[in-house]
């Protein structure tokens, strides 16, 4: 019985490492309209986004990157998270690179917006 327990004390704690490990330095923020989340990424720095999804609305919220001061471009959008929808939307992810100014901004008829990030150096 000793010997089981240990066992399975060792396989929950390998669980939990490896868990801690894959969470890594991924940060989770919820935007509410109308309110955006800016992010500078420098030469060296690049901006993983794992999940973008927002709740309410139909118009979709945006992830959009400025470079060197060109036009901003929408690389990702939200996905809607609806309990009456057939089938849930795909949730993409993007890497973006930098030099950039990203900017994440919840659509104005959503109720909220919640993303997943990681700034990581190369």
């Amino acid at each position: 019985m000793k010997t089981l327990f240990c066992a399975g004390f060792a396989i929950a704690a390998l669980f939990g490492f490896v868990a801690g490990v894959m969470a890594g330095d991924f940060k989770s923020a919820t935007i509410f309209p109308p309110n955006a989340l800016s992010k500078h990424l420098s030469d060296n720095e690049v901006m993983i986004i794992r999940n973008f999804t927002q709740e309410g609305g139909s118009t979709r919220g945006v992830v959009t990157v400025n470079i060197n001061g060109q036009p901003p471009v929408n690389v990702l959008t939200a996905a809607i998270l609806n309990a009456f929808a057939g089938s849930p939307e795909v949730i993409n992810k993007v890497i973006i690179a930098g030099p950039a100014n990203v900017t994440v901004t919840c659509a104005a008829d959503a109720t909220d917006c919640f993303i997943t990030y990681k700034k990581d150096s190369q």
